[in-house]
């Protein structure tokens, strides 16, 4: 879901960095919903693993918009190539730090 609406959001000509945070936003709620419930099996402690969550992304989207505008400005790797790197390496760090830091 983030990345087709990051993608949507360049091809109507919004900024690559506005197009990022848009699409983190709309794909919030699926994404916690989906790793308390089903990745996790957590389903008590609804507003712990909430605050705990939104702590975790918001140091996430942060992380990857900074790691976005590095790979766009200094590479040559455009746009979309960035943010495909850019939610891999977030995925990857992202299923420790809920595993380990929110959904215990």
């Amino acid at each position: 879901m983030e990345l087709t609406t990051y993608l949507l959001l360049l091809h109507w000509g919004t900024w690559y960095i506005g197009a990022s945070v848009v699409a983190f936003v709309l794909s919030y709620i699926t994404t916690f919903t989906l790793h308390k419930y089903i990745v996790f099996k957590k389903p008590d402690d609804f507003m712990k693993h909430l605050q705990r969550h939104f702590s975790v992304e918001m140091f996430n989207l942060l992380a990857t918009n900074i790691l976005l505008f590095v790979l766009v400005e200094h590479t040559a790797l455009g746009e979309e190539w960035s943010k495909i790197i850019t939610m891999g390496l977030g995925a990857s760090w992202n299923f420790l730090l809920f595993k380990f830091l929110v959904f215990v």
